[in-house]
């Protein structure tokens, strides 16, 4: 009875290492898609810069509808 309760207590602890290290997974990948939206949104606003900065030399020399 021993080696059963030994053999169940075993596989029950390989499940919750398993299961910490798709937690483990989980968080990283949550982490490295916060580092994407924050690389996006950082390009976005690059881009909406850029755009401004065009649209201002544009005025300057009288070019475009702005």
């Amino acid at each position: 009875m021993t080696d059963w309760f030994k053999a169940s207590m075993d596989a029950q602890k390989q499940l919750l290492d398993a299961q910490k290290s798709a937690l483990d997974m989980g968080r990283h990948a949550v982490d490295a898609g916060k580092a994407l939206a924050d690389a996006q949104a950082a390009s976005i606003k690059a881009t909406e810069a850029n755009v401004a900065a065009w649209q201002a030399w544009m005025r300057l020399w009288g070019v475009g509808p702005w």
